[in-house]
């Protein structure tokens, strides 16, 4: 899949971090609308997510979050 063509607004990312992650956030703009992306510099991943998609992160519960956590700790590669 071709990756998603985006602009990100001229605000600097937001930065989150503590001692088991650090993540960069900023609000991007695809031609399929606004997205939030949220990048994983340190393990090389990133991710846009619309408001749908993020909207239903606030459904979830904290259990569903760390059973989340317990499976994983970052994307199956295979290997």
């Amino acid at each position: 899949m071709a990756a998603e063509e985006h602009h990100h607004t001229d605000d600097p990312p937001i930065r989150i971090s503590n001692e088991f992650a650090d993540i960069w956030i900023r609000k991007v703009y695809t031609r399929n609308g606004e997205r939030l992306e949220i990048n994983a510099h340190r393990r090389g991943y990133r991710i846009l997510l619309d408001a749908v998609e993020l909207e239903s992160l606030t459904w979830q519960t904290a259990d569903t979050f760390s059973e989340f956590l317990r499976a994983s700790v970052g994307p199956d590669d295979g290997m």
